[in-house]
Formats: structure tokens, sequence, C-alpha cells
């Protein structure tokens, strides 16, 4: 008898599955491996803009529908392949992202206001020097609520503020 249980616990390892020590009868599932992070590059930030502003006509309230963002995800995976350490770019990775940018342009959009106190510019971000950098931190500390998201923008710009300010309902 302890022979053939030995058979079936290598015949099992062989198919990948693996032995329940609770009910052997019942192998358990492989384990399951995690998905690669979806990364993004300015090129297809910009392409995933792009194409959501073709299909513009297709937001109605502001919002795109799940079938707007299952035919930018077919778009993605067709001009923009995925490279070795890169996941897929699904409907809902595409929909995340341009929440993301739209927080962004949020962000940056609130630094381009008088009511900031920065002299913001498209090419080069809020321009923080060595006179003020305390400028910035204090800004993002003391409303630390409503601007953690500007620090990125202390010195660099963001490259899709007119493709999203296209976007958005007020200006569609």
């Amino acid at each position: 008898m302890s022979g053939s249980s030995a058979g079936s616990t290598h015949s099992l390892r062989s198919h990948g599955l693996t032995i329940n020590p609770l009910d052997p009868q019942n192998p358990l599932p492989p384990p399951r491996t995690h998905k690669k992070a979806v990364v993004w590059t300015t090129e297809e930030e910009g392409a995933l803009l792009d194409f959501l502003a073709s299909h513009l006509s297709q937001a109605g309230d502001g919002n795109f529908k799940k079938a707007t963002w299952n035919a930018t995800a077919a778009h993605m995976a067709h001009n923009h392949p995925l490279g070795p350490d890169n996941g897929n770019k699904t409907a809902e990775s595409c929909e995340r992202k341009f929440k993301a940018l739209k927080k962004s342009y949020y962000t940056v959009a609130d630094l381009k206001s008088v009511a900031s106190g920065f002299a913001y510019d498209d090419e080069h971000g809020a321009m923080i020097s060595l006179d003020n950098a305390n400028l910035l931190d204090r800004y993002v500390k003391v409303m630390y609520q409503v601007h953690k998201d500007a620090k990125p923008f202390r010195n660099s710009r963001f490259p899709h503020f007119a493709s999203i300010e296209l976007l958005l309902p007020s200006h569609g």
C-alpha cells in the first residue's frame, strides 16, 4: 500500500501539482504567480491621451465608458508592445493611468494659479532654486492634504498638461 501512495505523489508532482497534506486525494493548485507591474513611458502616456482625445465624443458626461477603455487597451497593446519587465496595459490600468494623470493635472493647475505664489512654467516646473528651496517644502507640508502631490513638479514640467485640459468636460 505504501508503494502505491508514493507513486501517486510522484505522478501529481510531475504535473505541477502539490499534495494537500490535509487531503491527499485533492491536490493543491500550483502557486499563483504575481502580475508584472504596468510601467508607462511618457510616450505611452501621450499615446493614451491622444487615443482618448480621438474618442472624446464617447465620453458623454466627462467619463469614458467601459467600451472606450477596452478599445484603449487594445490600441495600446497593438501600438506599444510589452517590454520584458512590463505588465499588460489593460482597460483597468489605462483608466487608472488616466486618473493619475488628471490628478497631476489638477496639482499643476493649482501651482500655476496666482494663489499658489509660485512662478510655474510648462517647461521648468515651479522653478525652485536654492534661494527658495524651502518654499515648496512648506507649501507641501502646511497644506499636505491638498498639495502633497506637488513635490514631483519642483523643477520638472508636466508634459501632458494641455492634452489633459482638452479632455476635461469644461474644455471638451
